[in-house]
């Protein structure tokens, strides 16, 4: 019933994103911050696979790979360094948006266009009757989105943003509070014009906020990986009292826990990948579950790696404020937890057990 098991094609990907990570992200995490951006040499090889269409048919550009080829990639992306995700991985959280518009046409547009760099597309989730008062905080700066998808409830609309100055796009102050090598803007849509809205099935703007989630979640499962790791490292190396850190018992007890913790929600989320790849009409509602344990799980890690850091798990010298910063970033998009929860709460009575057939959960 349950699947895990990588094909040897998306293993061979992993191996040469990890391979990249580790020549070209994992050491330059900080230069990159400062920039702005990750090296072209990365972007180069990131085009090349391609990123952004792994999760795409051909028939809008892609290359049809399917979603756990995507989410396995992107986790070995963050493992190294998840800053510059947002903004090299187009349409990246908007690919649900994308597969889900009836028009075929204007997809396929957004599409080509946020593969090859013309433009970008960003996702937002808004409340029932908050469409045109919405504001985007925050979203990559490069290339700055020409369109944004809303989803409201089980309704579709495509917004397109102009690019002359005064019309809803703007920078943002310097201080993006994660992601800074995806740079930082904001866009109000006071301004947008409305280009297309479209309803969707029962349960069809869940399947699309629910490939989002799933998005944050690979990331969020590479963040508390990396978090994970080195904070091993430096608990197994630094000794206290005559003894390595991780070997006091209750370090050793919340370093266990942290672990199996992670390995449990990285499980979700990749049988959450398999259902979308499966055409799972309930897909949706298994990756935001696998969202909201990956977003509790990513913060505990990486507030863990801080605690056991002591007051050098709040400095720039350790990685480990990056990573607490991106977990909570990543916990507060596509509506949040309380957005995630009620989109939980409408399905839940009406979603098959996948361990009881014809029972409900």
């Amino acid at each position: 019933m349950f699947g895990f098991d990588l094909t040897p094609d998306i293993e061979e990907l992993i191996s040469v994103v990890a391979r990249l990570g580790a020549e070209e992200l994992h050491d330059g995490v900080r230069d990159a911050e400062q920039a702005g951006a990750w090296p072209d040499r990365v972007l180069a090889v990131l085009r090349e696979l391609p990123l952004g269409g792994l999760d795409l048919p051909e028939s809008l550009g892609g290359v049809g790979a399917g979603c756990l080829a995507k989410v396995a990639v992107l986790e070995e992306l963050a493992a190294h360094d998840a800053g510059g995700l947002p903004a090299t991985d187009q349409p990246g959280p908007a690919v649900g948006a994308v597969l889900a518009c009836p028009d075929t046409d204007r997809a396929r547009e957004v599409a080509g266009a946020s593969l090859d760099g013309r433009a970008g597309c960003v996702l937002a989730v808004v409340e029932e009757g908050q469409l045109l008062a919405a504001r985007l905080a925050w979203v990559p700066a490069r290339p700055l989105p020409s369109w944004v998808w809303v989803s409201q409830a089980d309704d579709l609309c495509l917004l397109q943003v102009e690019a002359a100055a005064g019309t809803g796009r703007e920078s943002a102050d310097e201080s993006p509070l994660a992601f800074h090598a995806s740079g930082s803007s904001s866009v109000s849509l006071t301004s947008a014009e409305v280009i297309g809205s479209w309803p969707l099935a029962l349960r069809g703007g869940l399947q699309v906020r629910g490939m989002a989630r799933l998005w944050a979640a690979a990331v969020l499962l590479g963040v508390a990986r990396a978090a994970l790791a080195s904070t091993l490292v430096y608990t197994t190396e630094r000794v206290v009292f005559g003894k390595p850190v991780a070997h006091h018992q209750g370090n050793a007890f919340d370093l266990a826990a942290i672990a199996a913790r992670v390995h449990a929600a990285g499980l979700c989320v990749r049988d959450a990948a398999g259902r979308f790849d499966g055409n799972d009409p309930d897909a949706g509602f298994w990756a935001t579950a696998a969202w909201v344990e990956m977003t509790e799980t990513a913060m505990a890690v990486t507030d863990l790696g801080i605690q056991l850091l002591g007051g050098h798990g709040f400095l720039m010298d350790h990685l480990a404020e990056k990573r607490f910063r991106e977990a909570r970033m990543l916990g507060l998009l596509f509506g949040g937890r309380d957005g995630a929860d009620a989109d939980l709460a409408s399905a839940v009575i009406a979603v098959p057990d996948p361990i009881v057939p014809g029972e409900i959960t």
